[in-house]
């Protein structure tokens, strides 16, 4: 709920469903894309914008991740590929220390939809330092690399659907139907996003309270409230 206020755009959400596939020392860069190029284009059917792969920081000691890009080449000479800093296209470390890596993203019809991060290194210290250039602290590798991916289930939907938003798909549309009709619709995409949180945090047993989950439920609920009260159909 960071950005809640934002809600009610083209694409914040405060609830969204996260696909993905993970292996820790089992498959790796080769068959993730692979993977990955499958899924969008023959199981989707969808035509890939492009691609794009980390640059590399060598300030840091990072260096580029021309694997990837080499594998995507090999699967679709013809396919775009663009490489990105280490603010887009680079995962952690989070927290003061942990596992990081250089990330490739899937781009179709100029929305990213997925994300493919390849943690194969271990940085002593915070991303802080990392992206600082100056700290004496250095990358190790990682005896144990890992595959962490993520797609959007809401952002798939909407290109699949060929729809101009995530509102317009058939998991919004419903629940818009239910809005009051003199609402303006920031205010039904508002409601119909947190209904549908809402919904999510119940069915996982959370309460509404004064901490913790259940503050951001009744926070959430709240936030309804207020606005259905707007209408004059309560």
């Amino acid at each position: 709920t960071s950005d809640i206020d934002e809600v009610g755009d083209e694409s914040h959400l405060t609830f969204f469903e996260m696909l993905g596939n993970f292996s820790f020392g089992g498959y790796w860069k080769k068959e993730a894309i692979q993977y990955g190029y499958d899924f969008i284009t023959k199981e989707m059917g969808l035509k890939i914008d492009y691609v794009s792969v980390f640059e590399g920081l060598p300030s840091a000691g990072i260096p580029a991740d021309t694997e990837s890009e080499n594998i995507w080449i090999s699967l679709d000479p013809n396919i775009v590929v663009k490489k990105a800093d280490i603010h887009d296209n680079f995962w952690g470390p989070t927290g003061s220390e942990g596992p990081c890596g250089p990330t490739t993203e899937i781009y179709v019809n100029g929305l990213e939809i997925w994300n493919i991060v390849f943690n194969e290194f271990y940085y002593p210290g915070s991303r802080e330092e990392l992206l600082s250039g100056t700290s004496p602290k250095k990358l190790e590798k990682l005896k144990t690399s890992g595959i962490d991916t993520g797609m959007g289930l809401e952002r798939l939907t909407m290109v699949v659907q060929k729809k101009g938003n995530i509102f317009e798909t058939d998991l919004f549309e419903p629940i818009l139907k239910l809005t009051p009709s003199e609402l303006d619709e920031r205010t039904k995409r508002i409601i119909a996003d947190h209904s549908r949180a809402i919904a999510f945090l119940i069915t996982d047993g959370v309460r509404p309270s004064n901490k913790e989950q259940g503050y951001v439920l009744r926070r959430l609920m709240r936030r309804v409230i207020n606005h259905v009260s707007k209408s004059d159909t309560t």
